[in-house]
């Protein structure tokens, strides 16, 4: 009898520790988020400024993260390949979209069948920075401010030319919004690219374009283009003594390019917590800033208090102006 006593005692015992142990994979497989690498989704090419700021951010949060933050490019068809890209991934929080107000409000401001719907499909981590764009001239056009360049498009309507680096983009919607505030016709050449306007500009093949500050501070300093003026509310700090739009007459022009971190909508509310926290992080380290800033962007570090209202107000305004200007997707 004391032996099967103790064989039940042993059985009971035998089977608790079974118990136990049985419970240990599932805790030790309760990671915190992030416990994999992370895919930052740019829907540019590689080396473009938007790559450039994302590989910055990126280094920054794998630090934060403890976990690889690995850039993706996946450009095309004016970014849209690239959001498709992140809305195929799972909504984990372990893909992340880089992009402009290129994919948020002007794409669907001129695309009516758009695979995505900006304020509903993404959950906004927060906008990072902004790129100015200014409207230039090569060095020794006749025209030495906006004011002459108005009085050129007036004088021959429709004969002067006033291009952008990409039909729809915001360089094409800045100059749209000018021209019609100004009241002129200036005819629009939409290039592939900010580098083959900026060629024909230098080249003196085009009289005015619409362009990044980061890619025409290179030519401004080396005196072979001028600009007039930046299409946003305020100076650039890039190029500080040249005015804003309003400054030289030209009220209710602002327009810049804003770039901004996403996921999908529905990423787990920990996953997203812990995304903002290290954003929050690198967006303000003071060596961050600096490293953005000589990279050409300005620190427009800002979470959305509401994201689908800012899209839904902020497409309606590009849809009126591509309404007025016959702005098309191609």
């Amino acid at each position: 009898m004391q032996g099967e006593k103790v064989n039940k005692r042993a059985i009971v015992v035998a089977a608790a520790a079974m118990f136990t142990v049985a419970l240990m994979p599932a805790k030790a497989t309760a990671q915190a988020f992030p416990d994999k690498p992370i895919q930052m989704i740019i829907p540019f090419a590689p080396a473009g400024a938007s790559d450039v700021l994302g590989r910055i951010l990126a280094k920054e949060l794998e630090s934060r993260l403890g976990q690889p933050v690995v850039i993706v490019n996946k450009p095309g068809a004016g970014t849209v390949i690239g959001a498709q890209a992140l809305l195929a991934a799972p909504a984990d929080g372990y893909s992340v979209l880089l992009s402009s107000n290129s994919t948020f409000a002007l794409n669907p401001a001129v695309i009516g069948n758009l695979p995505y719907d900006s304020g509903k499909d993404f959950d906004a981590l927060a906008q990072v920075a902004t790129i100015a764009l200014a409207v230039v001239t090569y060095a020794d056009h006749p025209a030495k401010n906006i004011g002459d360049m108005i009085a050129a498009a007036k004088a021959a309507p429709d004969s002067v030319t006033l291009a952008s680096f990409g039909n729809a983009t915001t360089s094409h919607f800045a100059g749209e919004w000018l021209k019609s505030v100004a009241g002129i016709k200036m005819t629009h050449v939409a290039y592939k690219g900010s580098g083959p306007a900026m060629n024909d500009l230098v080249g003196k093949h085009i009289p005015f374009l619409v362009d990044t500050v980061v890619a025409s501070k290179p030519q401004i300093d080396a005196g072979r283009i001028r600009a007039l003026a930046v299409t946003q509310s305020k100076r650039s700090a890039m190029i500080s003594d040249v005015p804003t739009l309003e400054e030289t007459g030209i009220k209710g022009v602002d327009l810049t390019s804003w770039v901004a971190l996403v996921a999908r909508k529905g990423i787990p509310a920990e996953a997203k917590a812990r995304l903002m926290t290290a954003l929050d992080s690198v967006m303000n380290d003071p060596g961050v800033i600096e490293r953005i800033q000589k990279a050409g962007f300005e620190v427009a570090y800002q979470k959305y208090a509401d994201w689908p209202g800012r899209i839904t107000s902020e497409t309606a305004a590009m849809k009126a102006i591509a309404d007025k200007a016959g702005i098309k997707a191609e």
